[in-house]
């Protein structure tokens, strides 16, 4: 892999979380994976219940990386062995991603989330219309 040097005047960014990655200057590999499970209730009391990742598909099936087929011809011309970078302001990088100033290998990233949300059905009140009032 082709080695530069990477300098960043400033970076600023409030999170970084659940399987991200900030990386400045060259890496080989990069493999983030984040597994959540989202789950909204509407009640009163919390009661703790017991979930695991392998009691829903989504986490079950394999992770699948689409094949190219078509030819990749690149050429590339770097006289300058500097990547220079000024302000970078990020507010968050999340679930699984990657910010990166400089040559990365290889990156592999996997996010899944199962969404879950309780809402208990509200009766539908209908209004009764009285007759001797609408009359």
């Amino acid at each position: 892999m082709f080695s530069r040097i990477s300098k960043v005047k400033s970076l600023l960014s409030d999170t970084v979380s659940f399987s991200s990655t900030l990386q400045i200057g060259d890496t080989s590999y990069i493999d983030g994976n984040a597994l959540a499970l989202a789950i909204q209730k509407k009640s009163e009391t919390f009661h703790s219940v017991d979930i695991h990742f392998e009691d829903y598909d989504i986490f079950k099936k394999p992770f699948y990386i689409p094949r190219l087929y078509e030819p990749v011809i690149s050429r590339f011309s770097n006289p300058n062995p500097f990547i220079r970078v000024g302000n970078i302001n990020i507010i968050g990088i999340s679930s699984s991603s990657v910010v990166g100033v400089g040559n990365v290998g290889h990156a592999r990233m996997e996010s899944r989330v199962k969404h879950i949300r309780e809402v208990p059905k509200e009766i539908e009140e209908t209004p009764i219309e009285d007759s001797i009032n609408n009359a």
